[in-house]
């Protein structure tokens, strides 16, 4: 196995990306904008970001051989994860190949395995679309195990968007030892940290409260809570305008990212988050506004078709460890 990211093999590997062009235009978060050229979608969202990546050393590139079959592997080093979880943690972005032996791949990805774990990280995650069942297939005979089902739902011509209103305001720094505790409470053991053993239970439990803190440092663009006149907020939800994006699709696409609603104190008020994040965000430009929710959470689920939100996608999160 070959671990570097030369030209010569970076130049390959977007050959045999171009082949399996139909199966990684799924890899797109943005998949489902209808209003987007293919092309221009599958470029910008997946194509790009994946190689710019690898030619900054940002990521990975292996080269396994497997009878004769070239295999490359882009891996990334997730390094706030690996400090925070106590793991070195790397995330599997991509696997390029051209034949369609199931069997092959996965001798493919056992060799990755065992060769990239001598060397680099414990612990490797990856994100699959459900159309990509041929590496599905491979990851589980290679045991890798699946953690999480993650769908994504969409509203579309958000500037259309209407409602009742609700009293919020964004959060600030004093907010964020209660939405820590918030988070903290809210536990979903169906999502990515909770469910995989590899993770320490501990740590999984306090990752929500460490990311609205975050959040609302910087890492989102912002973050609305209900405004109590006499209480602490025991909610939040956050969002990213991802404006960066928005001249290269010819689409205003954003993300609302992390949610929590206290059962007890705030009953109710996920609805309401939802629908004036929406219209936050439909002041900022935005046209289309997508989530992630887990498969299981149907009471989330069940909100957005409330509000008019489509399916756009299903895939799934595997890992494997050493």
């Amino acid at each position: 196995m070959n671990v570097n990211n030369k030209v010569e093999d970076i130049s390959n590997a977007k050959a045999i990306f171009e082949k399996r062009k139909d199966k990684m235009f799924f890899y797109s978060q943005c998949n489902f904008l209808r209003n987007v050229d293919a092309s221009t979608l599958l470029n910008k969202t997946v194509f790009e970001p994946l190689f710019s990546e690898l030619e900054s050393n940002e990521s990975l590139l292996l080269k396994i051989i497997v009878e004769d079959e070239i295999h490359y592997f882009i891996v990334k080093e997730l390094k706030w994860d690996s400090e925070y979880f106590q793991l070195p943690t790397f995330k599997l972005q991509a696997i390029l190949f051209d034949h369609g032996d199931v069997n092959l791949l996965a001798a493919a990805i056992i060799f990755f395995q065992k060769s990239f774990f001598k060397e680099h990280g414990q612990y490797c995650f990856t994100f699959i679309p459900s159309e990509d069942i041929l590496v599905l297939q491979a990851l589980t005979l290679a045991k890798f195990k699946l953690i999480e089902t993650r769908l994504t739902y969409y509203g579309a011509n958000i500037s259309n968007f209407t409602s009742e209103r609700f009293d919020v305001r964004e959060a600030t720094q004093n907010d964020i030892p209660n939405l820590k505790r918030v988070a903290s409470m809210m536990v979903n053991e169906y999502d990515r940290v909770h469910a995989d053993p590899a993770i320490d239970n501990n740590l999984a439990d306090k990752f929500l409260a460490t990311y609205v803190e975050e959040s609302i440092k910087g890492f989102a663009d912002v973050v609305l809570v209900p405004n109590e006149k006499s209480t602490q907020p025991d909610a939040f939800v956050s969002a990213n305008y991802l404006k960066g994006s928005w001249e290269d699709l010819g689409c205003n696409a954003s993300q609302m990212v992390l949610s929590a609603v206290s059962n007890t104190t705030c009953k109710g008020w996920y609805k309401k988050l939802i629908i004036e994040m929406t219209h936050h965000l439909k002041e900022q430009g935005t046209d289309y506004v997508y989530f992630h929710p887990a498969s299981t959470n149907r009471a989330v689920i069940h909100t957005y078709e409330t509000l008019g939100f489509k399916f756009g996608q299903a895939g799934h999160i595997l890992s494997f460890s050493n």
